[in-house]
């Protein structure tokens, strides 16, 4: 006999064989997990009470601290402006450059449309 030749009727007949006619499959039924009850190892914590200030405290500086923070703005100022100079000067250049470069396709294509052997 050929392995060609057999049916999937003779298979599950082989199978169904070996079986016995009065085994019965076991149930398995879950139990739930059991958790261990959480033990409290701490006490809680006594409300902390809150003095109220009742003045405001108000920070004066000193006229050596008012003269350092004036200068410092200052030299902020300056530095934000020649920085802003910079980028506009960086812009300009990029601008330019990309002006250029159109200008240099446009005409290489020109060129190459009209006067291309």
């Amino acid at each position: 006999m050929s392995i060609l030749d057999v049916t999937e009727d003779q298979i599950f007949q082989t199978l169904g064989k070996g079986k016995d006619p009065n085994f019965k499959q076991i149930e398995k039924v879950r139990s739930p997990p059991v958790i261990p009850p959480i033990k409290k190892t701490y006490t809680p914590a006594q409300p902390v009470k809150v003095k109220e200030i009742s003045e405001s405290v108000k920070f004066v500086p000193s006229p050596e601290v008012e003269e350092s923070i004036k200068k410092l703005t200052n030299e902020l100022s300056y530095l934000n402006k020649s920085v802003g100079g910079i980028q506009t000067m960086i812009k300009l250049y990029i601008f330019l450059f990309a002006l250029t470069l159109m200008i240099f396709v446009g005409l290489l294509g020109l060129y190459i449309k009209y006067y291309r052997p």
